[in-house]
């Protein structure tokens, strides 16, 4: 079962938690604020300052939250990866019974879900926004995790035997690389829906080769 992520500041310096409700509420006023100016004119043109300003906090509670910009763009990768997160650990219980083809069209509605909601931020944050990789590779390695045992408890669908880890590594991709193709560069004339189920065929059709 894929866990919850944890984000780690910046450097050496240890981001205080947000435990009651008010501080909860600053770092999403924050975070919302970067959004807002990403939209407006990119990465380049923010500062800790302007994002207190739109956010409507004063910048010594920002810093009580965030060292600085970088932090706060790492928390902002860290929300949209948790959120997903979210949504993919939702779809493994609704579908911890079903068939194979149930279980991956499950999967990739709710990474598509994930991005197509706002798809203007998701592609801000690949494209705009600097961050480390951890929060992203941790999530692959559960999705990875994951995928291993959804797959393993189906191997009676699968037509022939296979090598399970060269599956599961292939399908995890797939997954990943499909779904924000999905909400990212299909063609204008296919639909959301249309194109989320040639994702799916195309799973299935590795998966059952």
């Amino acid at each position: 079962m894929l866990g919850s992520m944890t984000s780690k500041a910046a450097g050496t310096f240890v981001r205080r938690r947000p435990k009651q409700l008010r501080a909860r509420q600053t770092v999403e006023a924050v975070l919302d604020a970067v959004i807002r100016l990403l939209k407006r004119g990119g990465s380049h043109s923010i500062t800790t300052n302007r994002i207190a300003e739109v956010a409507g906090v004063s910048i010594g509670s920002l810093y009580q939250y965030f060292p600085d910009k970088r932090a706060i763009f790492k928390a902002l990768h860290q929300r949209h990866i948790d959120q997903i997160d979210r949504l993919v650990q939702t779809r493994l219980v609704e579908h911890a019974a079903s068939s194979m083809e149930d279980f991956v069209r499950g999967i990739v509605e709710a990474m598509v879900e994930a991005h197509a909601n706002d798809p203007e931020l998701y592609e801000l944050l690949m494209k705009e926004v600097p961050h480390r990789a951890d929060g992203t590779q941790d999530f692959s390695v559960r999705l990875h995790g994951a995928f291993l045992l959804a797959i393993s408890s189906r191997a009676h669908e699968l037509k022939k035997r296979r090598d399970l880890a060269k599956v599961v590594f292939v399908v995890t991709h797939m997954v990943e690389a499909l779904s924000h193709g999905v909400v990212l560069r299909r063609p204008a004339k296919m639909s959301l829906k249309d194109a989320k189920e040639e994702a799916v065929r195309a799973i299935l059709a590795y998966l059952r080769t």
